[in-house]
Parts: C-alpha cells; sequence; structure tokens
C-alpha cells in the first residue's frame, strides 16, 4: 500500500523476478478535492513497474535495499463531459527500509515524463513515492 504521484493512493503486487530483480503492479484512486479546478468524478490509476536492487541487504534473505525502479502509469480522471487520459513513464531511485524481517518502508524518488498528456500537465514532473510493504 502506498502513495505517490502518478501511482496516487493505491494497492499492489510485487513479484521476486529473480536475485536481485523484481516486478510490480498496483492500481490507485485519488479522492476529488471538490470545488477546485480539477474537480473529478473519478480518478483511477493502473502501473506496472520493474526494479532492479543492489547494494546491502537489511537481512539475509531480502533483496538489496537500493533500488532503481523504472515503470509506466496510466491515469483516467472522468469528469461530468470528459475523460482524460494520461500516461507517464518514470525513472526513480529508492530505498527499502526494513522494519522487520517481514514488512519495511519504501522510498523512492525520480522523473516522470508524460508520453500522452490530454489533462495539460507539465510534460515532465517529479515521480515520488512512499509504500508500505509486507513480504509473504
Amino acid at each position: 500500500m502506498g502513495v505517490g504521484f502518478a501511482e496516487t493512493l493505491n494497492a499492489g503486487l510485487k513479484f521476486r523476478t529473480g536475485e536481485k530483480t523484481q516486478m510490480g503492479i498496483s492500481v490507485g484512486t485519488w479522492p476529488s478535492p471538490g470545488g477546485y479546478i480539477f474537480d473529478w468524478n473519478s480518478l483511477i490509476s493502473l502501473s506496472g513497474d520493474f526494479y532492479y536492487h543492489f547494494g546491502g541487504h537489511a537481512f539475509e534473505q531480502t533483496l538489496p535495499y537500493w533500488y532503481i525502479r523504472s515503470g509506466i502509469d496510466y491515469m483516467r480522471l472522468r469528469f461530468d463531459d470528459d475523460t482524460d487520459n494520461n500516461i507517464e513513464m518514470h525513472i526513480r531511485f529508492g530505498r527499502d527500509f526494513y522494519v522487520s524481517e517481514i514488512s519495511g518502508i519504501g522510498l523512492d524518488a525520480g522523473v516522470a515524463v508524460f508520453v500522452l498528456n490530454e489533462s495539460g500537465l507539465t510534460q515532465v514532473l517529479p515521480a515520488i513515492g512512499i509504500n508500505l510493504f509486507f513480504l509473504f
């Protein structure tokens, strides 16, 4: 579970794909601010990411705690009379902070570039995220 731009408030899954790699997917939303310029009826985001981990290990069985994350996010904003679709690609640098052998907090930051931008947002924006994770 996490929050970020452009994943919004989201829930997702990560799958270990190798000794130092993961793939992740998430779905998210954001409540309408009501009365502001961006007063949408619904906002949905879908994300897919690839993670490459490096550096030291917090625990023997965990992935290294530093990572590079690249991915793509789709956001759909629906208004009363219109729907805006946005797709952005990002690259981020981050770190997992383990609270225990099975849980922790991940923080990352980088840059996002819109490849489809129907909302008129700035073409290049910061990409940031924080998430709570549990290992199964």
